[in-house]
């Protein structure tokens, strides 16, 4: 019965960390995303509104590149887990999505100067 309750346990626990992940990672790239939209707004209103323009401008992206990052962290987390868990059938699953992930990310950047018709 105690081995089910430390499975329990366990499973709580990484849910937890994931969900904390997730919502907190969501918060902080919507904040970047506020901060950037809301020194957007002040553009003509300052004299310095060239440098306003470049730093929200990198306020956007940097929420957005948080934004899209979160999934790819969520399934780098889950391979650490299911590693220190020594669950290695699942390790390789999301391993390989992480592989995949990363080469579909790789060679997207390193094609994108393709000119598409």
């Amino acid at each position: 019965m105690s081995e089910s309750s430390d499975d329990r346990q366990q499973l709580l626990r990484m849910e937890a960390i994931l969900t904390g992940l997730l919502r907190y990672g969501a918060l902080v790239a919507s904040g970047w995303l506020a901060l950037g939209m809301t020194l957007s707004l002040f553009q003509g209103a300052f004299p310095l509104a060239q440098s306003l323009v470049a730093i929200s401008d990198r306020c956007l992206a940097i929420g957005i590149v948080l934004l899209i990052a979160l999934p790819v962290l969520r399934v780098a987390l889950m391979t650490a887990v299911f590693l220190l868990e020594r669950d290695y059938h699942f390790a390789a699953i999301s391993g390989a999505v992480l592989v995949i992930i990363t080469l579909g990310f790789l060679l997207g950047t390193l094609h994108s100067d393709i000119e598409y018709l």
